[in-house]
């Protein structure tokens, strides 16, 4: 991998005839800069938002569905309540303050599914962070809230709670019973920041764990096997100091795990035995949730910026690598006329952001530097040869003075490294070039 791409001013492009319009990020008709986002799988253009809010954002109406009438107690908040829908039932959606709340129509009716699931006596420990302290709500009190909620893939039925003072809880019969599931490490205020429900055994989960307000910054992960019964504490190879904000398990190959902290981005192929930095050029941020998405791996930072690592296939394979010399099976690429202002006498009239690269990703590695030139050959599906690279390639100078359109505008040539670790080069779906250059 070379880099992940900034997200935070990706763009999308409207285009009409003789009215082009260029657009970033727009605003959402719910929720707002606190709290969840929950984009209804069913129906694209709804979007729910903070406690909660339900909005269509194509025509911009909006209107207030929340759970949170006649409840036997004053609703508790915190920044970010939870408000997820199931992967299992995409009609489901979850939202949480200290009950948790089920609607299947769009929030036209809502069901508590729990009593009060936080801890019923709080107390204030001796090592609480005195800014903490000092910063308490007076509506909110002591009590606590559910932090983070993680309904089954599997079984629409099963359910995973963490709460924002050190208490995890699951059902599995969608609220009828409650099971505290709780390791026996966490005390109050060990802020369950994710839980993560497993894509592949209903036994398992995935608990991230942030103690900064106890003046603890040591890392805690914690995974269980059999459903709660016991736990694993999971932190080999995460930096001391340096408190979890997530965790998210890879849908499509099992042991896959990414990890954001308070500083960084860090992956496990062996689900979570051992770590290692997948920072790349990532700034040293707060990284508050990733996701799986495709093909791609996302990270959302505490600075209001969005990255993102095109094509993780070799994440994906990387525990199958063997050997001094390995070539990873490339995703699938898709070719299609770009967008774009390419070939104009003038400069780029674009947001400066890096997109997804156009073509087809290679990804292949070298466990020490290669002792001679290296060749890469892409062949079609008859087997006939269409494009080879070779690191011997002369890189071509461009003459700026023969050129019809700016020099922004070329595009770079490819060449293969022959250096140690991973390498990625990005085949332009163009076939082997005429001699001397010429086509490129």
């Amino acid at each position: 991998f070379s880099a992940w791409d900034s997200g935070a001013v990706r763009v999308r492009s409207r285009g009409k005839f003789a009215n082009i319009t260029m657009r970033d990020w727009e605003p959402l008709c719910a929720g707002g800069e606190s709290g969840y986002t929950a984009p209804d799988p069913l129906h694209p253009a709804i979007v729910f938002g903070g406690t909660v809010e339900w909005c269509n954002v194509e025509t911009g109406e909006r209107k207030n569905v929340t759970p949170e009438v006649n409840l036997p107690s004053p609703a508790r908040h915190t920044w970010t309540n939870p408000l997820v829908f199931s992967e299992a039932n995409p009609r489901a959606l979850y939202f949480g303050d200290q009950f948790l709340f089920k609607t299947t129509n769009g929030g036209e009716t809502w069901t508590r599914l729990s009593d009060d699931l936080t801890r019923p006596n709080p107390v204030d420990p001796p090592n609480l962070d005195a800014t903490t302290a000092a910063d308490a709500d007076p509506q909110r009190g002591k009590g606590g809230v559910i932090y983070s909620i993680s309904p089954s893939p599997l079984v629409a039925s099963l359910l995973w709670i963490g709460t924002d003072d050190g208490l995890i809880k699951r059902t599995p019969d969608d609220g009828k019973t409650w099971e505290d599931v709780t390791p026996k490490e966490l005390t109050p205020w060990s802020k369950v920041v994710m839980i993560e429900a497993s894509h592949f055994d209903t036994n398992e989960a995935y608990a991230a764990i942030d103690r900064h307000r106890l003046t603890d910054n040591e890392p805690y992960v914690y995974r269980t096997k059999d459903a709660g019964k016991t736990w694993q504490k999971i932190t080999t190879g995460l930096p001391a100091g340096v408190y979890l904000q997530t965790i998210k398990e890879d849908a499509k190959r099992r042991g896959l795990l990414v990890a954001g902290t308070e500083l960084g981005v860090f992956v496990s192929f062996n689900d979570g035995d051992n770590w290692q930095p997948l920072q790349l050029n990532l700034p040293p941020t707060s990284n508050r949730d990733v996701a799986f998405k495709d093909n791609d791996l996302i990270v959302a930072t505490h600075g209001r910026g969005f990255w993102i690592l095109d094509d993780i296939s070799a994440l994906r394979q990387a525990a199958d690598v063997k050997g001094d010399t390995y070539l990873f099976a490339p995703g699938d690429a898709i070719q299609f006329p770009q967008p774009t202002d390419d070939g104009t006498p003038t400069q780029k009239d674009e947001p400066f952001a890096e997109n997804p690269p156009t073509g087809a990703i290679i990804d292949y590695y070298f466990k020490t530097p290669a002792t001679g030139p290296v060749t890469l050959e892409i062949l079609n599906a008859a087997g006939t040869g269409v494009r080879t690279y070779s690191s011997s390639d002369p890189i071509l100078p461009v003459d700026v003075n023969k050129l019809s359109t700016a020099a922004i505008w070329q595009r770079s040539q490819e060449s293969l490294s022959t250096a140690a670790g991973m390498h990625r080069l990005v085949w332009d779906f163009r076939p082997q070039p005429a001699p001397a250059g010429a086509g490129r």
